[in-house]
């Protein structure tokens, strides 16, 4: 990129201009870039700041489907835990009466949020005798 460069007199303190011309090979360069920096702010440094604002939404959303999972997984533990009460609950039925209600079966399963349907699938692969009323 081609600019114009005008030629220009400045005055600088004699030890800062001496520690300058010694760390800095292009000292006019230098300059140039301090006062760009200065006027018109950084272009990485922006970037930079852009770059991080979307990492941290980016984490954001990472760490609430993490959450969700883990929701999840606690849901399918307490499910499996509240299926395998409801069929020790049904055996012990079945074992003192040799039938169970499918009445309440039903009304188990509610008191312990667990699917209905799957139950009464176990059930029937496992040939447990069932009646609608009990």
């Amino acid at each position: 990129m081609a600019t114009t460069k005008k030629k220009v007199t400045i005055t600088l303190d004699c030890d800062l201009y001496n520690s300058a011309k010694t760390k800095y090979d292009n000292l006019s360069g230098r300059i140039n870039e301090l006062l760009s920096m200065d006027l018109y702010g950084s272009d990485e440094k922006a970037e930079l700041i852009e770059r991080l604002h979307e990492l941290k939404l980016e984490e954001k959303s990472v760490t609430k489907r993490i959450c969700e999972l883990e929701h999840e997984e606690t849901l399918v533990k307490e499910s499996k835990a509240n299926v395998e009460t409801v069929l020790k609950w049904v055996y012990d039925v079945y074992s003192r009466k040799g039938v169970i209600g499918l009445n309440q079966v039903e009304a188990e399963c509610k008191r312990h949020n667990c699917n209905f349907n799957e139950i009464v699938q176990i059930l029937e692969s496992e040939d447990i005798a069932m009646v609608n009323y009990a």
